[in-house]
């Protein structure tokens, strides 16, 4: 019963179209869900999760060959969030073969289509040309070069460089440009580098341990700002940031460090490593600790 409620819900959609803002006609969906239907997520994370679970059945075939994992480490072939999918697969043509199988397969039963426009392939730069030509023939998708940014944060596989967080700084450089020409008092640059610039790195210092360049660009960035007159102009500096920084109490203006920021947050991922038993932390124990404890093990360059 269920299964013809869902079905009537699904095949009974109509839409109709704004013609200068008064609705015009209307015409039945062929495809896809309601949005804004209360059931629409649901929906949604039934189909992904049937898609999550017939990549995992890959395993099974013992010709395939998926990527490249640390012994003892779960098998890991695709990572999803929200709309977002990441699949990792060998240049095998077999294995590719069955990927492209199963996400085909997904489309037609879902009814969703995968934007191959929007869709990218990523391999190191130094793969073999043959690999390259197979992952080409058989997935038809564009390939993007490292680094490249994804949900916010830089992926690379050298040594991290200030150059791969650009991203960062030219946002909140631009966030400055658009308030180009407002006067703005001192309490007002105040509450906007407070509330404002200031939040705008933490989605990334929570994920990425950026290097100190890049945090002191941003601090620079922060006292242009604070000790202009109006927005674009710059003025004499009568103190340094790191004194700017200091609670009220103590002759500062409470601003925060990006670098205890960093330092706290990489605290909290720390003791997540510790004490959840998450799937990222099995991997990069399996990866990088072996038989030996988490604090005595070497860090190693590009890790």
């Amino acid at each position: 019963m269920l299964i013809d409620m869902v079905f009537r819900i699904i095949s009974n959609n109509w839409y109709s179209i704004l013609i200068n803002g008064q609705p015009q006609g209307f015409f039945k969906s062929s495809r896809g869900i309601k949005q804004g239907d209360p059931l629409s997520p649901t929906l949604f994370i039934i189909a992904a999760e049937c898609m999550s679970r017939a990549l995992n059945a890959l395993h099974r075939d013992e010709k395939f060959r998926g990527f490249g994992m640390p012994k003892w480490s779960p098998y890991i072939n695709h990572l999803a969030y929200a709309y977002d999918t990441i699949i990792f697969s060998s240049a095998d043509n077999y294995s590719l073969r069955l990927v492209m199988d199963t996400l085909a397969t997904y489309e037609k039963v879902s009814g969703q289509l995968i934007n191959k426009e929007k869709s990218v392939v990523c391999m190191h730069e130094n793969a073999k040309e043959d690999a390259v030509a197979v992952v080409n023939r058989v997935t038809m998708i564009p390939r993007k070069e490292f680094p490249f940014t994804y949900l916010g944060a830089p992926i690379y596989y050298s040594r991290r460089k200030s150059a791969y967080y650009k991203e960062i700084t030219d946002k909140v450089s631009n966030k400055l440009f658009s308030w180009t020409g407002k006067l703005l008092s001192v309490r007002g640059r105040i509450t906007l580098i407070k509330h404002v610039l200031q939040s705008m790195p933490i989605h990334l210092l929570s994920a990425c341990d950026p290097p100190s360049g890049v945090i002191a660009n941003l601090h620079r960035i922060f006292a242009k700002f604070f000790w202009s007159n109006s927005v674009g102009n710059s003025s004499k500096h009568w103190t340094n940031w790191s004194v700017l920084c200091y609670p009220c109490e103590e002759g500062g203006l409470g601003f925060r460090s990006l670098q205890d920021v960093s330092k706290a947050l990489f605290a909290k991922l720390w003791w997540d490593f510790r004490t959840k038993q998450s799937l990222w932390r099995m991997y990069l124990s399996n990866k990088y600790l072996k038989k030996e404890h988490a604090v005595l093990v070497e860090c190693k360059r590009g890790t």
